[in-house]
């Protein structure tokens, strides 16, 4: 989702992290266990999937900024 933005147009970062800075809090508060634990263990591997593919998706975009980092580092120093 936000990857393809990103690689299009850098411009998108500041919502990119903005909007991964409120999935964030989010994240803490699901992770409270209250009230029905046997509810909250069986919940557990869903939400732990879907967040992990949120890592991811920071991943990959950071390895995307990071390649062009050196592609811009190296055509400096070949000056």
């Amino acid at each position: 989702m936000w990857y393809n933005r990103v690689v299009q147009d850098l411009a998108q970062i500041p919502p990119f992290i903005d909007y991964y800075e409120k999935q964030l809090i989010a994240a803490k508060s699901e992770i409270s266990i209250s009230g029905n634990v046997e509810r909250a263990v069986s919940n557990l591997p869903g939400i732990t999937e879907y967040r992990f593919n949120q890592l991811q998706e920071v991943e990959a975009v950071l390895n995307y900024l990071n390649i062009q980092l050196r592609k811009i580092r190296q055509k400096h120093y070949k000056k």
